[in-house]
């Protein structure tokens, strides 16, 4: 069945252009504006550029597609789903040219689209090569992930995978090694060496990495904190760890 994606929020549908500039293809479908963004002149460059198919709407109806809480400054886009995510052999077969380290990130079972987000937007900012996210029981790209990303999602490509461990297991044959962030991990992130293309596991909200996933990580990487803080959450992890691969990379 298909999925239904909105973008909302004028940052996002400018990152969802900036994407289709630098070559990616056109991820819009349709925008819906309300009658007073619609006279916005980047708004009105973006229509007379792109072509755009384009429908006036009032905000409460664009809060029917996105949610009443939603901060969407009168813009609402719906999205070609499918244009949203990159296949993981595309991804391998660019990053096999590039004599660097490379970082994917591998998302277990979060539920907050929130963290996802956040996650995706420090994965751009810190220079990993993919997110990759299971197909169940994972929270996908929708409207809050995509603006909780500032649009990043639209920098870095996202890959839907099957199965965890199958994946971790054929990107192991790859060369990779496998990092998993846990509270309890006995490698501390301070004296952890990233010296060769990673992927960060991370495991979701409530009960972290699932345990035959954690048997298959190479390090279990913990992060010191203060006494005072029992851990940090898991967007807030993954952007220390991502902050120390960069430095070392």
């Amino acid at each position: 069945m298909k999925t239904s994606v909105y973008l909302y929020g004028k940052n996002p549908l400018q990152e969802a252009i900036l994407a289709h500039k630098r070559g990616s293809p056109l991820t819009i479908e349709k925008l819906f504006l309300t009658k007073e963004i619609s006279q916005d002149p980047s708004i009105v460059s973006y229509l007379q550029t792109y072509k755009l198919e384009t429908e006036i709407v009032t905000s409460s109806e664009i809060e029917s597609m996105v949610g009443r809480n939603a901060i969407h400054q009168g813009i609402c886009a719906l999205l070609k789903e499918h244009l949203l995510y990159t296949p993981l052999e595309q991804v391998l077969a660019k990053i096999k040219i590039s004599s660097t380290n490379n970082l994917f990130v591998l998302l277990d079972e979060l539920e907050d689209p929130h963290n996802v987000g956040a996650i995706i937007r420090s994965a751009s900012a810190f220079g990993a090569q993919a997110i990759l996210l299971p197909e169940h029981d994972q929270v996908q790209l929708n409207g809050t992930v995509i603006k909780s990303a500032s649009g990043m999602n639209f920098t870095i490509p996202i890959v839907r995978i099957g199965n965890i461990n199958t994946t971790l297991r054929k990107l192991k044959d790859e060369g990779f090694w496998i990092y998993g962030l846990t509270g309890n991990g006995d490698t501390k992130l301070n004296e952890t060496t990233f010296d060769s293309n990673t992927i960060l596991v991370v495991g979701s909200e409530g009960s972290g990495i699932r345990e035959k996933t954690l048997e298959l990580c190479d390090f279990k990487v913990s992060i010191s904190t203060s006494e005072l803080c029992e851990s940090l959450n898991a967007s807030n992890a993954t952007a220390v760890t991502l902050y120390e691969w960069r430095k070392q990379n």
